[in-house]
């Protein structure tokens, strides 16, 4: 073993000629931590530790890895001569891995197969350590793989149901829904407004309201066993709702062929609410001009009086106050011919409840629509024009869609309000940044800004905080496998003691002797990590093949979710090498303060 003579010249290396620039960056690298801290200064200061760790980095490696250390820490852990046999496992591992996924990928459900595929997969990674390292190094590597390829799996599983369950929300809810508390009825000129604001995409009105349905019994008959369901109502409007929720791809999923959101229909005619001062609305809706022009109301109340009773089926006077209901008279329609009834779409889980098929009549009850019990309560029969597949239990067994009128009728008494204004945005990440430009405009208790993420608010917190608890577990297994690195490289120093002394002799400096097991520490862990990159993929692949299914009513989801983040394995990989580096300062330490003399003190 020698040292090359422009490298044994130097008493002492570039980097300890500047140890307090050293010592800064060492210190500005803990900046990183600003970036658990919930303050956006913070979070803008916190790049300043990525930065110093890796102009750290690179010094360490033009000094170290691309120096003589190198090939000294390699030859430490470098097996010798390679046994034949683990050439022949390891391309019988290999056949196994790339039959079993194949088979998984054209259909082959196996939870045997799949067993068979993972252990081959890790037999693989294990004879092709013990090909090339030492029996020291391959049992310090594997402690590295199976921690990080658990924390891979895991971080993709939970990733994948985070993002899913997000997905799931968001295709039935908007990004963003602005309500008032009484409802609006200048609900056009909300929707104008709100339609110019940076990063909205589409925006339509909506109306909910909380009902009881039933299936209808065509024959007539009733019995004692008659089904009853408490279902959440949407009422919206076809031509714009396309614009904020994913309806169309439910119905196509839960229906299995493409219908459009149009086959919502409704003859009900609404009652025209009268213009709202402008000095009772925001300022900024103030501004806006109502998109129906100047003077439609009393155009517009003279077309709806002289509408035949049947269309509309509520009193109509000039002078009702739009905070007083009027009298409301609507008699259950029992018609013979289905197709003449308005339209619903409902869930699949509801449907398959009820015994409900498409072309089917429900019908649907007001519970709350008399506070007189004597009264018998507002109902209205519909046909089910679809059936949707949210592939959220929730929405699936509880919601159901009519056209918006449908709904005026019942909750507003058929006057033209609505519940709200659905947004949809470029970005749904942008939802608190618009939430608050909205917030600002429309102040007061009156109206209510409600952001997707605020929707289940406490779902999604829990999701977040049981991911983050199972990664630091399984840090923390990754931290107990860096301790057979550490116990290895003790054991190298204790063992080579005489050839440190023969270096540090020849002209090494302690730094150069350090690194030497510093850059043997940190090949350990790259080396564990690469492998426990590629077995933790292909254990994400098999789990995402085999499809394993869940309980939607306990977990809201059919299957389990595998979603694959490149910026997770990438702070994975810098998780682990910077607990590796850790790991080899003790016996680093300690091959550096190793006196000469005492090494060859016995040879």
């Amino acid at each position: 073993m020698s040292i090359p003579a422009e490298q044994s010249s130097q008493p002492r290396s570039s980097g300890e000629r500047f140890h307090g620039v050293l010592l800064l960056l060492w210190i500005l690298s803990g900046a990183t931590v600003l970036y658990a801290v919930d303050d956006p200064t913070a979070q803008e200061l916190a790049i300043i530790g990525p930065i110093a760790l890796g102009i750290l980095l690179v010094r360490w490696l033009w000094i170290g890895v691309l120096g003589y250390e190198r090939l000294v820490g390699l030859r430490i852990i470098r097996r010798g001569a390679i046994p034949r046999w683990t050439r022949l496992a390891f391309v019988a591992c290999a056949l196994v891995v790339v039959g079993g996924l194949t088979l998984l990928n054209f259909g082959v459900q196996s939870l045997a197969l799949v067993i068979a595929v993972a252990l081959a997969a890790f037999f693989g990674v294990l004879l092709t350590l013990v090909q090339y390292a030492s029996i020291f190094g391959t049992t310090s590597i594997i402690g590295v793989v199976l921690g990080v390829a658990a924390l891979i799996v895991v971080q993709s599983v939970a990733t994948g149901f985070q993002h899913e369950f997000e997905r799931r929300v968001l295709g039935v809810y908007a990004h963003i829904n602005v309500t008032r508390t009484f409802g609006m009825g200048e609900y056009r000129r909300f929707e104008s407004y709100l339609r110019e604001l940076p990063g909205v995409q589409g925006a339509s009105p909506f109306v909910y309201y909380a009902m009881m349905l039933a299936p209808y019994d065509p024959t007539g008959a009733r019995t004692d066993e008659l089904r009853l369901a408490s279902v959440l109502v949407k009422g919206i409007e076809p031509e714009t709702a396309k614009e904020v929720i994913d309806l169309q791809a439910h119905l196509e999923r839960g229906s299995g062929r493409a219908i459009p959101l149009d086959v919502l229909t409704s003859d009900f005619e609404l009652l025209p609410v009268a213009t709202v001062e402008d000095e009772l609305l925001p300022e900024v809706i103030a501004t806006i001009p109502d998109p129906r022009g100047e003077g439609w109301y009393d155009a517009a109340m003279d077309r709806y009086e002289a509408l035949p009773a049947h269309k509309k089926r509520m009193t109509a006077a000039r002078d009702v106050d739009d905070d007083v209901w009027p009298e409301f008279d609507m008699e259950g329609d029992t018609r013979d011919d289905a197709s003449t009834l308005p339209s619903v779409f409902i869930g699949a889980t509801l449907a398959r409840d009820l015994g409900l098929e498409e072309g089917a009549t429900v019908m649907v009850v007001d519970p709350g629509s008399s506070f007189d019990h004597a009264e018998e309560p507002l109902f209205q029969y519909y046909r089910v024009a679809g059936i949707f597949q949210a592939g959220f239990q929730e929405y699936d067994s509880r919601l159901i869609y009519v056209h918006i009128k449908e709904l005026q009728r019942f909750k507003y008494r058929g006057k033209d309000k609505v519940s709200g204004i659905d947004l949809r945005l470029d970005n749904p990440d942008l939802a608190p940044e618009v939430g608050a430009a909205i917030r600002e405009v429309l102040p007061g208790r009156e109206y209510s800004v409600l952001e997707w993420h605020l929707l289940n608010e406490k779902l999604f917190e829990s999701i977040r905080f049981q991911k983050n608890i199972i990664t630091v577990i399984l840090s923390l297994v990754i931290t107990v496998a860096t301790f057979n690195v550490l116990s290895a490289l003790w054991t190298m120093v204790v063992r080579r003691n005489a050839e440190v002394a023969i270096l540090m002799s020849m002209g090494a400096t302690g730094t150069q002797i350090a690194r030497i097991f510093q850059v043997t520490g940190m090949i350990i862990g790259l080396a564990g990590s690469l492998a426990g990159v590629l077995f933790g993929l292909v254990l994400c692949w098999l789990v995402e093949l085999y499809g394993y299914t869940l309980d939607p009513e306990v977990y809201f989801i059919e299957q389990l979710p595998v979603e694959i983040s490149l910026s997770q394995i990438a702070w994975i990989l810098g998780m682990t090498l910077a607990i590796c580096f850790v790991a080899t300062l003790p016996p680093s330490l300690r091959a550096a303060r190793l006196r000469p003399v005492e090494g060859l003190r016995y040879e």
